[in-house]
């Protein structure tokens, strides 16, 4: 399963109204609201980051016997711990896009990309852990 879709594409979007590179209204904030926005996000993602430190408790399952029903548990609630950490994954994804965005929004576009490439960064290293 890829990183599933948490607002990523609405937080593109915001960063393309941002930039100016997208159709419609363009989005603008104080450097001072664009700096706490970001940081809300940083604080978000790092907490996530914390919830995911224990992951190996939600992918390593075991107890069930060595049964075909009990194989098939094993890998059932495996897959499932995997969901679990894609998915802390992709709402990490989405708060670095959206700092991104408001970073963006507050014209500070060296920081903005900085995000995008965190962003990217953490869903490759995700992706290449599996």
């Amino acid at each position: 399963m890829a990183v599933p879709d948490t607002g990523q594409g609405t937080a593109r979007r915001l960063y393309a109204a941002a930039t100016g590179s997208g159709a419609g209204q363009p989005f603008e904030l104080a450097p001072d609201v664009a700096e706490n926005l970001a940081a809300a996000c940083d604080q978000l993602v790092e907490d996530l980051h914390r919830a995911m430190s224990t992951g190996h408790l939600v992918t390593d399952v075991s107890g069930f016997p060595n049964l075909p029903s009990g194989q098939g548990l094993t890998r059932g609630f495996n897959d499932k711990g995997r969901q679990y950490l894609d998915t802390l994954t992709a709402f990490q994804e989405t708060a670095l896009l959206f700092k991104a965005a408001y970073l963006a929004a507050g014209k500070m576009f060296a920081d903005a990309e900085a995000a995008n490439k965190a962003a990217i960064d953490l869903v490759a290293e995700h992706l290449e852990a599996r």
